[in-house]
């Protein structure tokens, strides 16, 4: 059987209702979004509905529309780090958890808002950044935003 060599990432996966649980998600060594491997963001973002991963030994297929947010370790240089503006944002979730941090905007200058991003409707998942982890909340169960 011919396989393709992946990329194993280690996170921690939110869904709605549940405690979060490590998962490990596997990207492709080529994006079809840009030139590269595929990004978490490539990953989360793309057209897929239901996303592979596999917890505790066991395959999943885990809907997007019931991850509230992804979590793992920041990595120096990930995720095509060629951001244009940060911004100090508070993210508010619907079940008032408050997540703080940094939302890397790599847009052209006039599209890099905050409001931007939020109101993108080609990405269901925005990135943010705290002080040792990367986050990647899905916009549909973010209550309120708080720019700093």
């Amino acid at each position: 059987m011919y396989q393709i060599p992946m990329n194993e990432l280690s996170v921690e996966v939110a869904l709605s209702g549940a405690n979060p649980v490590e998962h490990f998600v596997y990207l492709s060594p080529h994006s079809d979004r840009r030139d590269g491997p595929e990004t978490m963001s490539d990953y989360l973002n793309s057209g897929r509905r239901f996303f592979p991963m596999i917890a505790s030994g066991v395959a999943r297929m885990v809907n997007r529309d019931e991850i509230v947010w992804v979590r793992y370790e920041k990595l120096a240089g990930a995720d095509g780090d060629s951001t244009v503006v940060e911004k100090l944002t508070i993210l508010e979730l619907t079940d008032g958890t408050r997540i703080e941090g940094i939302v890397p905007i790599d847009r052209p200058r006039e599209y890099c808002r905050i409001s931007d991003v939020l109101n993108d409707i080609s990405e269901c998942f925005i990135r943010i950044d705290d002080e040792g982890d990367t986050y990647y909340v899905n916009k549909k169960f973010i209550r309120l935003v708080i720019p700093r």
